[in-house]
């Protein structure tokens, strides 16, 4: 797959979920309230009068929104083709005359060296061809003193290696790939009841005992977008925390720090909230590896 079709198909995978999220106010508000200032160990006003861009914004433009919500003085968005528009504008229309919608390409941005004071690129670089390469972009329109903050797919761990394994089937399997585009979170509870009743007629009442409302949450439509996302995507690239940081140190930028949040997830990952935010527990490293790697750093003047 050439750079044109590869970018050309992770938009429209993506697109996709996005616009399927962006029809749940409560996926909307989950993703969107990641980013914080608490999140980021910054102060209150962080954002006040800060020129940011939000590199690979995606259609619903979660964390542009975020960024305009706590107070950025303007924020430059973009994405790889014009679908972004369709649904982007939509939710940032309160905020009229501080954003710019724009397309464009994390390896390649058309932005003047030493642009923005804060440089926000999540879930993106790894669905490029080219890591590092992002990087150098990403580091090239951070003003020195201005913060860039990166959060991209680790290395390793069981949860990975399985993921790996089921994005070749899905790449290589008609059958699986048709199960898993027209996945819906009914499919999974109809799964569920014919489990229950298959047990029932085996005196097994399980299914009795436990809440339907518990069943419906723990398995909503929010995990099989979710699934979509970790399976479909045409490329994934792992790289080491080790790896990223030493990239860091090595290109002008101080204070590299990894972040970590509690997910408030109301699905069945909800139970894996506190590996993600203990990223470095034993039970963590052996089910992910170096996990989502989060880091900001601040660019040296």
């Amino acid at each position: 797959m050439d750079q044109r079709d590869l970018e050309r198909k992770t938009r429209e995978v993506f697109h996709g979920i996005h616009v399927a999220q962006g029809c749940d106010q409560n996926i909307f508000d989950r993703i969107s309230n990641l980013l914080s200032q608490e999140y980021l160990r910054v102060s209150s006003g962080f954002f006040m009068d800060k020129v940011c861009l939000d590199a690979g914004c995606g259609s619903n433009a979660y964390k542009t929104y975020k960024m305009l919500q706590m107070g950025a003085k303007r924020v430059y968005a973009f994405d790889l083709d014009k679908t972004i528009f369709e649904s982007a504008e939509k939710n940032l229309r309160e905020f009229n005359g501080r954003y710019e919608l724009a397309v464009g390409n994390v390896l390649n941005m058309e932005y003047n060296d030493n642009s923005f004071d804060f440089t926000h690129c999540a879930g993106v670089l790894h669905h490029s061809r080219d890591v590092f390469k992002g990087l150098g972009e990403l580091a090239r329109v951070t003003k020195p003193g201005g913060t860039l903050y990166i959060e991209t797919c680790g290395k390793g761990g069981f949860v990975r290696e399985i993921n790996s394994m089921l994005r070749v089937k899905y790449a290589k399997d008609d059958e699986f790939k048709s199960l898993i585009d027209n996945l819906e979170n009914t499919d999974l509870l109809k799964m569920v009841k014919w489990f229950f009743s298959i047990m029932e007629e085996h005196g097994d009442d399980i299914g009795k005992e436990i809440p339907w409302l518990w069943v419906e949450k723990l398995l909503d439509k929010d995990l099989v977008l979710t699934i979509k996302d970790r399976i479909m995507a045409p490329s994934l690239t792992e790289n080491s925390e080790e790896e990223l940081v030493d990239w860091f140190n090595e290109n002008g930028f101080r204070k590299v720090e990894r972040l970590t949040r509690y997910p408030k997830l109301e699905n069945i990952r909800r139970l894996l909230s506190p590996v993600y935010f203990k990223y470095d527990s034993k039970l963590a490293r052996f089910l992910y590896g170096s996990g989502s790697v989060q880091l900001k750093a601040i660019k040296d003047k």
